[in-house]
């Protein structure tokens, strides 16, 4: 085998291995998501009322 040779391997184990790193990003995006709602509704549901309730004894 001739230095390019291995040259050209040890390239394409790495870009298979980036190619591995980049689908475990884009698969852990996934959850992402859903995450995202329960946050939504928790500052909605949790948050929003704890202000509401602050602001309106600050005014009274």
């Amino acid at each position: 085998m001739s230095m390019s040779d291995e040259m050209s391997k040890e390239i394409l184990e790495e870009l298979k291995r980036i190619n591995e790193k980049l689908d475990q990003l884009q698969t852990s995006k996934g959850l992402s998501t859903p995450m995202k709602f329960v946050a939504i509704l928790l500052g909605f549901v949790v948050i929003g009322p704890a202000i509401t309730i602050l602001v309106s004894r600050f005014f009274n």
